[in-house]
């Protein structure tokens, strides 16, 4: 699913326009990098925890850890968890 699909799916899900939905996922986006950026985590319920790790080069780089229920909806073939 692209960017496209998503913000279709948004839309159509919640019963608003693509541009308002396209909106709100930019914005969403927005504020995960920016908390990332400040050194912070960001959690999302039944989702999972983003974080910032370094590698041994002093690379960084964004790693989600999903939640035990996301993982357990996921290995069960459930979509909406």
């Amino acid at each position: 699913m692209d960017t496209k699909e998503f913000t279709r799916e948004l839309a159509d899900r919640k019963g608003i326009s693509e541009v308002t939905a396209y909106r709100y996922i930019n914005s969403v986006m927005d504020i995960i990098r920016q908390v990332l950026t400040e050194g912070n985590e960001v959690a999302i319920g039944s989702f999972g925890k983003f974080t910032v790790i370094t590698d041994l080069s002093g690379n960084k780089t964004v790693m989600l850890c999903p939640a035990r229920s996301f993982k357990q909806a996921i290995n069960a073939g459930e979509g909406i968890v």
